[in-house]
């Protein structure tokens, strides 16, 4: 199966099957040598690199890093974070916010009776509290502590 990836206006890349694998392992292992990744996907070491290059040239392949275990720096506290905007309020604001608290991993505007869902990190209940009071200012909040993940972050599953 071959899937074509579009940007606004214009196809940009097709995925066939063999780009299709080749994500499907950097996926599983981002730093695994070319040349092993060319002997998986059927390919020589000079191929596989030159499709990487260009997944990475047409924004397929956004980026690689290391996953850092918070605890290990002092931030044991998962929470989540759901803001309802106060009418008035500048729409954007707590995405602002968001965006400037190193602790914030993740912020996503969502459809329902919330307005921001946030993912943050926290050093202990009185750091949460002062990040909950600090987007209070933008609405109502609603927090949940993780006290556990069945399911890691991962990347998106690609059949094939």
């Amino acid at each position: 199966m071959t899937v074509i990836v579009v940007s606004r206006t214009k196809v940009v890349l097709m995925l066939d099957l063999i780009n299709r694998r080749i994500l499907a392992e950097l996926a599983e292992n981002g730093r695994i040598p070319f040349r092993e990744l060319g002997e998986r996907v059927g390919l020589s070491g000079p191929a596989v690199t030159e499709r990487v290059r260009r997944l990475e040239r047409e924004g397929v392949i956004t980026g690689y890093s290391a996953l850092i275990n918070p605890v290990a720096f002092g931030y044991p506290i998962l929470a989540i974070v759901r803001i309802s905007h106060s009418p008035g309020r500048p729409p954007d604001e707590a995405s602002r916010l968001a965006a400037d608290m190193p602790e914030v991993i993740e912020c996503n505007r969502v459809t329902g009776s919330e307005s921001y869902v946030v993912r943050a990190w926290c050093r202990d209940l009185a750091h949460l509290n002062d990040l909950v009071l600090r987007f209070s200012d933008c609405g109502e909040t609603t927090t949940n502590l993780v006290i556990d993940t069945p399911v890691e972050r991962r990347s998106l599953q690609l059949d094939g």
